[in-house]
């Protein structure tokens, strides 16, 4: 390639003349971040960015509080957050939690309730998959 060619591609002798403009990505308009970013910041952000109990709920869990009316409140967060923090020092990974009228089965580790149940819904009073239960 001649060099009027080379300048016509924007190629100087050192390189490139200017930055070309590059079309706007989704990380360009949020601010920087992109989904991917913002999730493994997310991930490895450290506990104390957490909210004050630290509880996580999975989608199955938040439709069982809400199909079966359990009345989630501070002190059942509170109670459950502290049968989690119990069930770690034993070393638990999967836990049953009786806190009144409701059982929890939450992940020690991650923090986060699977499932929920009230006393109308205690009838089989068989838990499996669980290593530990803490009566707060």
């Amino acid at each position: 390639m001649s060099p009027s060619e080379l300048l016509r591609m924007g190629i100087g002798p050192v390189g490139p003349l200017e930055p070309r403009p590059t079309p706007e990505t989704p990380a360009s308009k949020s601010g920087g971040i992109s989904e991917f970013e913002r999730i493994m910041r997310d991930q490895q952000a450290p506990a104390t960015q957490a909210p004050a109990s630290g509880l996580k709920f999975s989608q199955h869990a938040e439709t069982r509080i809400k199909s079966r009316a359990i009345p989630w409140n501070e002190d059942l967060e509170r109670r459950v957050s502290s049968g989690l923090d119990s069930a770690k020092e034993k070393g638990s990974r999967e836990t049953l939690i009786l806190a009144g009228d409701v059982a929890v089965i939450a992940n020690v580790k991650s923090r986060t309730v699977i499932t929920a149940m009230d006393a109308a819904n205690l009838k089989e009073r068989i838990f499996t998959n669980i290593d530990s239960a803490v009566i707060v």
